[in-house]
This record gives structure tokens, C-alpha cells and sequence, in this order.
């Protein structure tokens, strides 16, 4: 089911309005998912979407562990947000990010412990 995941309270007090993001599978991320998913909507209004728990092979989306926020054709963009992710692990919990492998152009996966 898609819809519009608005940002938290915290994150509007803070920034003011912010124009929701398109979003999918949002029920059922766990609470790191959950403020990555705040922080990137509030840091990247560039974002075209943000897909999170579906069913997949592998245990990341469907246990909630992980988001797909998806850049389009913005490299520079996906460029930036990995970036970013990966300097603040710690912050966020990541466990690791894909970007520009197989499958992974157009989006920067993002999988938190």
C-alpha cells in the first residue's frame, strides 16, 4: 500500500513544514528504520520514495530492518546520501548500504541492526 509518511512532530518543530515524501511498507520498521527514515526525509527533500517492509528472499525488508530510498536517475544525490549514511552509522545503527551495485542504481538501500 502506498502512501504519504509525513515527518514526525519533532522533525516539522524543528524545520518547519516539509513536503511529504511518497512511501511504501512503512508498518512494521523497527524503531532505527523509523528515525533514519525521519532523518532522511528531513535532510533529502530531493528523494522521490521510500520503500520499506516487503516481501523479499532475503530478511532485511520483510523484518523491517531496512529502507530503499529511491534517487531516480540523481546519482549526485545517491552519491550524497551514502555518504552521509555511512559517516553516521554509529548515529543510526546501519549495519551497511548498497549503492552503485548490482540493482542498486537508482537507490541507495540502507539496512540497520
Amino acid at each position: 500500500q502506498v502512501g504519504l509518511t509525513l515527518p514526525s512532530a519533532a522533525v516539522t518543530a524543528a524545520l518547519g513544514p516539509i513536503a511529504p515524501i511518497p512511501t511504501v511498507g512503512m508498518g512494521g520498521l523497527v524503531p532505527s528504520a523509523r528515525t533514519l527514515l525521519d532523518y532522511v526525509m528531513a535532510t533529502y527533500p530531493g528523494v522521490q520514495s521510500i520503500g520499506g517492509v516487503r516481501a523479499d528472499a532475503l530478511p532485511d525488508h520483510p523484518s523491517g530492518h531496512a529502507l530503499d530510498i529511491m534517487i531516480g536517475s540523481d546519482m549526485g544525490l545517491g552519491d550524497a546520501i551514502n555518504a552521509d549514511l555511512q559517516s553516521q552509522a554509529g548515529r543510526f545503527g546501519i549495519a551497511y548500504t548498497m549503492w552503485r551495485v548490482a540493482a542498486h542504481f537508482d537507490h541507495v538501500h540502507v539496512t540497520v541492526s
